[in-house]
């Protein structure tokens, strides 16, 4: 590892022999440390400290996440109580109307300045920095910010288009003190990596309220145990781990870039076809480190108390409220919306808070939104416009052709045949500019298949409307309102817990 990069680290080096050991950059090696030292610590807030004050409880919350905050980023960690500082401030000086608004702006333009300080000074040298938390930080003080505004205002979110029973599950009922909002933006369950905590839902777990709130009381009931939950949460982080690092060696998406090298074997020899399979491996690598982070990061909140979501129909404890990623669900999916709505599922639950509801080009304002917080790179702007784009026009295609496979088995069978690989060719061919981040090798990448899924795309836009079928998928769903099937990003239903659920 070279100097400059030890220079500019700011994060505790005394873990550096174990770095050297293991082959592992020391900001990795960090990161494990601290998020394996909070899931040990998560335990101390079922026993012994499930009756200690909330007071204590948030104090707690609080230090370790500063603590995390330092040992991982050192002086950069000051930018984690900045911004929610300036959040704060605002949300005691501004009027109920315009809270939310000016702090999604404030919250933003200084997050995109660490973004674009990150690109221009210091960019490939490691993966993690400040950025991530700051991200997660801008999600909750936004999401506060617009949940006090609703409930201050008296205002329903969206209301000509859906009941919005979900959004008054997000209000929240009083300012919070300066306690309560810096252990809420700085707790150390998810301050690392995710997912989006809400506030109505941390303040139900500091004050004992997250064991099922239909009606019962919570003092009566035992606490169902996260044990099973989290270790199937950490063996499955484990496992993603264990296969990012056997195989990101073998299958490096950097190789794409030499497509920008007309002379290169990649762009001489390789076919678009063996392209796009090299490309899809690739990409599944780079998963694998979201799964483990988001998986182990569940695992702290369960193992907290934190992320209990009632009982299923057999009557057993779901631990699912703060899952982030639905593993099965992503790679599995048979069309577009449906793997976009496994994917970091909380912060779909976000943008459709602070963003889908809150006005007219609802889809532009959440693909704008959402690249924006990402950074400023021009790869993740490429993969949201796809996004958008295959969104829209994958409803138009299973609208026109779906009726035509649904009268016999075979003819079924062939048609989800069909779209679970169309979904992982438009999936793969969306998101490799995400990863490679700049542009000369997006374009290369893209211009090596002519930007054909481009074009087949916006074709597909001017197909006809089948209406007997949108008559039909309405009809069978007597509980859902007709324009809650119109929503163009991903044709979910928020439910109270903050989950995307893909009707």
């Amino acid at each position: 590892m070279s100097t400059e990069y030890y220079d500019y680290y700011d994060g505790s080096k005394l873990f550096l022999f174990l770095s050297n050991r293991l082959g592992l950059p020391i900001d990795l090696v960090n990161f494990l440390i601290a998020q394996f030292a909070a899931l040990c610590v998560a335990r101390l807030f079922r026993k012994p400290l499930k009756l200690a004050s909330p007071e204590f409880r948030h104090s707690l919350c609080l230090v370790i996440g500063l603590l995390m905050g330092y040992f991982c980023f050192g002086k950069q960690a000051v930018h984690l109580s900045v911004l929610p500082m300036i959040g704060y401030i605002l949300l005691r000086m501004l009027s109920p109307n315009l809270m939310g608004n000016a702090i999604l702006a404030a919250s933003m333009i200084y997050l995109s300045c660490i973004h674009l300080h990150r690109q221009i000074y210091h960019t490939a040298d490691y993966s993690l920095d400040i950025t991530g938390p700051l991200m997660v930080i801008t999600q909750r003080v936004t999401s506060l910010a617009y949940s006090l505004q609703d409930k201050l205002t008296s205002k329903e979110i969206n209301a000509n288009s859906t009941s919005n029973s979900w959004g008054k599950d997000f209000k929240t009922d009083k300012m919070p003190s300066p306690l309560e909002y810096f252990a809420y933006t700085l707790a150390f369950q998810t301050l690392m990596c995710g997912p989006v905590v809400f506030y109505s839902d941390y303040i139900s777990f500091i004050e004992g309220d997250h064991v099922n709130g239909e009606g019962k009381s919570h003092m009566t009931e035992r606490e169902p145990s996260p044990r099973l939950a989290v270790l199937y949460k950490v063996a499955g982080s484990v496992a993603a781990a264990v296969l990012y690092l056997s195989l990101a060696k073998k299958y490096p998406l950097a190789v794409l870039e030499e497509l920008t090298n007309p002379h290169s074997e990649v762009s001489r020899s390789w076919s678009a076809l063996y392209l796009l399979w090299y490309a899809y491996l690739s990409t599944l690598v780079v998963r694998c480190k979201y799964y483990h982070a988001w998986l182990l990061s569940e695992a702290i909140c369960n193992n907290s108390g934190m992320g209990f979501n009632g009982y299923d129909t057999n009557g057993s404890p779901k631990w699912d409220k703060m899952s982030n990623i639905d593993v099965l669900g992503f790679e599995l999916a048979q069309n577009f919306r449906a793997a976009v709505s496994s994917w970091n599922k909380n912060t779909n639950a976000w943008l459709r808070l602070v963003a889908y509801s809150r006005g007219g080009w609802r889809t532009t304002r959440v693909y704008a939104l959402s690249a924006i917080w990402h950074g400023f790179h021009p790869g993740y702007y490429f993969t949201f416009f796809a996004g958008g784009l295959f969104t829209v026009a994958a409803k138009k295609v299973r609208s026109f052709a779906r009726p035509m496979f649904v009268d016999s088995k075979p003819k079924k069978m062939l048609y989800d045949a069909l779209t679970f690989i169309t979904t992982r060719v438009a999936m793969t061919y969306a998101t490799v500019p995400f990863i490679l981040l700049n542009l000369s090798p997006t374009l290369a990448f893209y211009g090596k298949f002519y930007y054909s899924l481009h074009f087949i795309a916006l074709g597909a836009l001017f197909l006809p409307n089948n209406n007997k079928y949108h008559t039909s998928q309405i009809s069978n769903c007597p509980n859902t309102s007709s324009k809650l099937k119109e929503i163009p990003v991903q044709e979910t239903i928020v439910e109270a817990n903050g989950k995307m659920k893909v009707r």
